[in-house]
């Protein structure tokens, strides 16, 4: 029986960023080898990246949703992680989708080396956005002390607001 950690989300992160890091490689190297083989693995990498991408997505919202009383300060550095993490999360279909790209032209020969340069461009965005949300998880859990094992403030040390996530 599948017993996952509760909270979810920072369980969750782990399996996309290890996809779509893997998916980039590929891709890369379906510019040095075009082989058939390895552009159907980027593109099956990268589309189960971008999947588990929308599910630590989720999580994380869904658990977002859940806490009712933080600091102002950490209110703000959540909602830049949320920020930073639905840009990632586009980058993760484009490059899904440039991959794919890469996966139809593969027999065209000029069309195919343009998809595989435009699909490189793509991943170089996502790894920026991965870096970004990233980081901002990271001052989530050891700046704000944000998260399942994070100490409550004493009752009337800190200014409470509703965390609200857009």
């Amino acid at each position: 029986m599948l017993h996952l950690p509760d909270p979810v989300h920072p369980f969750a992160v782990h399996f996309p960023a290890a996809f779509l890091l893997l998916g980039m490689v590929a891709l890369i190297l379906s510019l040095l080898w075009p082989n058939r083989y390895v552009v159907r693995l980027a593109f099956l990498i990268m589309v189960l990246g971008a999947l588990g991408a929308t599910w630590a997505h989720h999580t994380g919202t869904d658990e977002a949703a859940a806490v009712r009383y933080v600091g102002e300060s950490t209110a703000a550095a959540v909602q830049e992680h949320k920020s930073t993490s639905d840009l990632m999360l586009v980058a993760s279909w484009i490059a899904a989708v440039s991959a794919g790209t890469v996966f139809f032209t593969n027999l065209i020969p000029g069309l195919s080396l343009l998809a595989r340069l435009v699909a490189v461009a793509a991943c170089l965005f996502l790894l920026w956005t991965m870096q970004a949300s990233h980081h901002t998880g990271m001052v989530l859990t050891h700046t704000h002390f944000f998260g399942p094992n994070a100490p409550k403030p004493a009752p009337g040390t800190e200014e409470v607001i509703r965390l609200k996530v857009d």
